[in-house]
């Protein structure tokens, strides 16, 4: 009986229904398009982010990283500890090798330029190298995208080179007269070399007093081969949580989960794990405004997505107690024949509810649609449509079914039968 009863309703309300089929689905559309984007454009935007530059950094334990003491550079005993280069492929052997974007190692030497002290790095600037899982490409142009140059890269060499290249950074490069195509007489160690300029590099801060030439080539000069001062490392994480990790006794789930989670401590601890005498800092600065950008951006979806349901949910209340008015002789009419209030109740939510669940499914087509645009037309990549959301948008969908017929179910339910029945308003 109560399967003809709602086919019928149904049938004969065709208009209204189609009202309140379009009000669930914008509102779940929106809703699953935002969640579709928390998932997926988190990690984009991420890695956007990551163009930045470094947020980790590889050093030998115990070490600090030099401190720029009015300009000039202040050294604690350990900072001269040395980094086998091996350490840049073992990286990639971690759980979280995936994780991992770019990565440079460096040599400071100190140097004469043209006659004059200066700091040289050397690092690599496009550098293949063979890792866990395939060839990875290294080197600070990955690494600092950022960095804007006049001219181009050094060549990485093998240190046995007859001709040497440098970039010099901007200030660098003003004080000492250098441009791009001039050679420079560069001495590092008991080593003299003539260098050609291949680029002024504007980096900001005191990387622009600096000057950076091929690892191998300044490892070489100074009498360091294989070793490197520290490795820059830029890697996708998550904002770290508030608290602390679970108990693993009383939640081993939890703390598996937590454990798994690339957060900046997890991450830095598990880099660390394949690399003996080596410690991993993440830069807590970039890492936290990192962070706050993407916990910001999800804060901004959820209340976008909150907005949409009340809205779904204000036009299901308004189509509903349309309904309950033009129906309330119909519902008269049952009382007086004996229908209970939970008998009445089970209809009207019925029939809601099987109008939400088929705007919660269609909701999830254009919502996942209309990510996959967004998406595409900001990052250059289509969202998936999340299968895992198709439950969640049929929970909203009943979650403003509920809501939309409550006040009017109240309404029904308070309709004298008697009083309907003769007419009377």
């Amino acid at each position: 009986m109560l399967p003809r009863i709602l086919i019928a309703s149904l049938a004969a309300r065709r208009g209204r229904v189609l009202l309140a089929l379009l009000a669930v689905s914008l509102g779940v559309a929106v809703a699953t398009a935002l969640a579709t984007l928390s998932l997926e454009v988190g990690d984009d935007l991420a890695r956007t982010l990551r163009a930045a530059g470094p947020n980790f950094v590889v050093q030998p334990s115990g070490a600090t990283l030099p401190l720029d003491v009015g300009g000039a550079e202040f050294r604690p005993a350990r900072a001269g500890a040395n980094l086998d280069l091996a350490s840049v492929a073992a990286l990639k052997q971690s759980f979280c090798k995936n994780n991992l974007l770019a990565a440079a190692p460096e040599i400071d030497a100190a140097a004469t330029i043209a006659g004059r002290p200066a700091t040289v790095v050397g690092t690599w600037f496009d550098h293949p190298l063979a890792a866990a899982g395939g060839t990875w490409r290294t080197g600070i142009a990955a690494l600092r995208p950022t960095w804007t140059i006049d001219g181009h890269w050094p060549h990485d060499s093998n240190g046995s080179l007859t001709s040497y290249e440098i970039a010099i950074g901007r200030d660098l490069a003003r004080r000492l007269d250098l441009a791009p195509g001039r050679n420079v007489e560069i001495a590092i160690g008991g080593t003299t070399r003539r260098f050609l300029v291949t680029a002024v590099v504007d980096a900001g801060g005191r990387d622009d007093a600096r000057a950076f030439a091929p690892l191998e080539t300044v490892a070489a000069m100074s009498d360091r081969p294989n070793t490197a001062d520290r490795v820059w490392v830029s890697a996708l994480v998550k904002p770290g949580p508030q608290g602390p990790a679970p108990d693993a006794a009383r939640d081993p789930a939890g703390y598996e989960r937590y454990m798994c989670t690339p957060y900046p401590a997890n991450v830095a601890h598990d880099l660390a794990r394949n690399l003996p005498g080596a410690e991993v800092l993440p830069l807590a600065e970039v890492v936290a405004g990192e962070g706050r950008v993407v916990g910001r951006l999800n804060l901004l979806l959820l209340l976008l997505a909150l907005a949409a349901l009340a809205a779904a949910t204000l036009g299901l209340v308004s189509t509903t107690t349309a309904t309950v008015m033009e129906r309330r002789v119909e519902i008269g009419l049952l009382r007086s024949l004996g229908a209970s209030s939970r008998q009445l109740a089970a209809l009207l939510m019925t029939e809601t509810a099987l109008i939400s669940c088929a705007g919660g499914a269609l909701g999830w087509l254009v919502g996942g649609a209309s990510a996959a645009l967004v998406r595409g037309s900001t990052f250059g990549a289509g969202a998936a449509f999340e299968q895992l959301l198709l439950p969640v948008a049929i929970g909203l969908a009943l979650g403003v079914a509920f809501l939309g017929t409550i006040g009017p179910l109240r309404l029904a339910l308070r309709l004298d039968p008697a009083t309907v029945l003769r007419g009377q308003p």
